[in-house]
């Protein structure tokens, strides 16, 4: 959920409870505001009746107009001194409309000029409360959810607006990328903690600009000077080994220094190129058949493994187009097709399945299953490790395959098999 969604929706929730709440209390302030002003208009037909009354006696008959109706009646002393005024709601019968319609009673008692004691019953017509709660209810329901909606609105705009610099600065981030070319951040804000965030930003960037640029340095520094001094030693030894006083003992100790060396030269290679991919300095991608490399890198490898005499099948079901630095899509392929290779017992068979969503190896083996919780770091190797293998080919493919979001899973049903998905 977008952060403005989230506070919209938060602030929506708050509005609702507070709108309710006043809907509630202005409803209700409504109707006692009406019953104020009713028993108001009660209170002052009293004093005119009574004021009548005690002008002119004949005014005890009961009166009524169209809107108020009122009745006198003669009661004891007794009973009027304790005589206690009241209002409260009833109905009254109306002969011309056949239907009893709601009014408002005041209920009082007074001395006449006779000296006599009289309860006065005044009646007043008022709105069918139902039909008034209903309207004002309704009223309220309409003004809140309008008034509702055009705030949320209103929030959304100035949210948007006021947001627009931290959704620029995200746009901005998801572009950089480290080493590459990347615009300058033009993001002028008059907000004092955007223009926080994007120094902060900026800092931030240009300290792993540094720090990229150091390594990539001290990569390429290593790379170029660990492989002079280690060609230079193989040299030397070639040249030892030609000299003529040479025992075959001496002869051995050579080869085998000389093989260790060349290890050593794959294991310094293999590391700068897993840096190296780990650190992103592959940026230019593009859209890669892998058929063609498949093929051309099956026929290389069955030359140089051609004493083992492997049996490799290429089953070709669609073709496999995919996104990616072309460097990286060889050695990708490459470290697959060179583990099965060599994992596999002479005379084995390899099977390439390629499918447009995903390739598949597959090859024969005298051996167990590999141990899938360390099959993918570095350094991990079977029990029946090869040697010249450097334990890095498999991690190699797993940063290859982390780095662009694909997959790889190995299984093992008296074969190995990997499944590359993308």
């Amino acid at each position: 959920m977008k952060l403005i969604h989230h506070t919209i929706s938060k602030l929506s929730i708050v509005m609702i409870i507070i709108l309710t709440f006043w809907a509630g209390f202005f409803f209700y302030s409504i109707l006692d505001e009406i019953l104020d002003e009713t028993d108001d208009s009660l209170e002052n037909y009293k004093h005119l009746i009574i004021q009548q009354v005690q002008r002119d006696t004949a005014a005890i008959n009961n009166s009524s107009d169209l809107m108020s109706q009122y009745f006198i009646k003669e009661i004891s002393e007794k009973e009027a001194i304790h005589y206690q005024e009241r209002y409260f709601d009833s109905t009254r019968f109306y002969e011309l409309e056949y239907e009893f319609d709601p009014v408002r009673v005041l209920k009082t008692a007074f001395r006449g000029q006779d000296k006599k004691f009289y309860e006065l019953t005044i009646m007043i017509s008022t709105l069918e409360q139902d039909d008034m709660i209903e309207a004002i209810l309704w009223s309220i329901v309409i003004l809140y959810i309008t008034l509702l909606i055009c705030i949320l609105i209103v929030s959304e705009f100035v949210f948007r607006k006021s947001l627009a610099p931290f959704y620029k600065l995200l746009d901005w981030l998801n572009k950089f990328t480290l080493g590459g070319k990347n615009p300058p951040l033009e993001n002028p804000t008059k907000i004092k903690e955007f223009q926080r965030l994007n120094e902060t930003i900026l800092k931030m960037t240009r300290r792993n600009e540094e720090m990229y640029s150091q390594q990539k340095q001290f990569i390429e520094n290593a790379s170029h000077e660990l492989q002079t001094p280690l060609a230079i030693c193989r040299n030397k030894l070639e040249l030892l080994a030609e000299r003529p006083d040479c025992t075959e003992g001496q002869l051995e100790e050579i080869e085998d220094i000389h093989r260790n060396l060349g290890r050593i030269v794959k294991l310094n290679k293999s590391l700068l190129l897993l840096s190296r991919i780990e650190n992103g300095q592959f940026h230019e991608t593009k859209e890669v058949e892998l058929n063609p490399i498949i093929k051309e890198l099956v026929e290389d490898f069955q030359e140089i493994y051609e004493h083992k005499k492997l049996h490799v099948e290429v089953e070709e079901n669609a073709v496999c187009k995919i996104h990616i630095n072309e460097s990286l899509a060889n050695i990708l392929i490459t470290n697959l097709l060179k583990n099965a290779m060599i994992h596999t017992p002479n005379e084995g068979s390899i099977t390439i399945r390629i499918q447009s969503t995903g390739i598949s190896f597959t090859n024969s083996t005298d051996g167990n299953a590999l141990d899938q919780s360390r099959l993918f770091t570095r350094f991990y190797q079977a029990d029946n490790k090869k040697s010249d293998s450097t334990g890095l080919g498999l991690a190699i493919v797993q940063s290859i395959v982390h780095l662009y979001h694909f997959h790889i899973s190995y299984s093992f049903d008296g074969k190995h098999r990997f499944d590359l998905q993308f």
